[in-house]
């Protein structure tokens, strides 16, 4: 369980997950899914992002927000962010993009009763907008898939299209953050792709260093802020 006692934390790893490629069933991936909205539930991911986004969107009124969702999964982080704006009868319209067929269809399964979600199946690397088409630009989970220079590029097609502001929630790469998320995988799913994609999501992970070579190579200014566990929520706000 605890192999790997020599891992190398310093640098970005490039070990592709396993749910990047194809050798999985229908059944591991919605799984894997589920199980993702638990991690987003439970372990900060939602709270973090949201705890920027909500007075973001308050700032601006009781005028419609028009949001984007980049590699969305199964939708539940939006899906939140409507309730929430439903409880304060704000207007949201929200569009959430998956490339993967499996997960765009799983997130229209999650998203029933929610008009306000529009499901699309869309490259994050082309992104088929136009430019400052979305008040707000999110991605959570989803940067550190990608090497710095294709992170760089994201970041900026980010930037096209958000007209207030990008928030990207992710992963801080740190040896704690590791061997605490591979015992929890061990201990709570059986899942394969969650049991090997959760460490390899950690060294996949960022640090502050490499935030800013992505941030000088995209051209965009990013704040960076720590939230617990082992998170950052990265911000790009726009010149209004």
């Amino acid at each position: 369980m605890f192999d790997g006692l020599a891992t190398n934390f310093e640098k970005r790893s490039n070990e592709a997950e396993l749910m990047d490629g194809s050798d999985y069933s229908l059944d591991e991936l919605v799984e894997n899914l589920a199980d993702l909205r638990r991690v987003n539930r439970f372990l900060g991911g939602q709270h973090a992002l949201t705890r920027h986004l909500y007075p973001m969107i308050e700032s601006l009124g009781n005028r419609q927000v028009r949001l984007l969702d980049i590699g969305t999964g199964s939708a539940d982080i939006p899906a939140k962010i409507v309730d929430w704006a439903r409880a304060r009868g704000l207007r949201i319209d929200f569009v959430v993009i998956d490339l993967n067929e499996i997960a765009a269809r799983e997130a229209l399964k999650q998203t029933e009763g929610y008009p306000e979600i529009k499901v699309v199946r869309a490259d994050a690397l082309s992104l088929p907008f136009d430019d400052c088409s979305f008040d707000f630009v999110l991605a959570s989970m989803f940067l550190h898939h990608f090497e710095n220079p294709q992170a760089a590029k994201l970041i900026r097609s980010f930037a096209r299209v958000a007209r207030v502001a990008l928030i990207v929630n992710d992963l801080r790469r740190h040896p704690i953050a590791y061997y605490a998320i591979k015992l929890l995988a061990q201990l709570f799913t059986r899942n394969r792709l969650v049991r090997n994609d959760a460490a390899v999501s950690v060294l996949r992970g960022f640090t502050e260093i490499d935030i800013e070579d992505i941030a000088k190579s995209s051209q965009t200014k990013l704040q960076i802020f720590r939230h617990f566990p082992y998170r950052f929520i990265l911000i790009g706000q726009q010149n209004l």
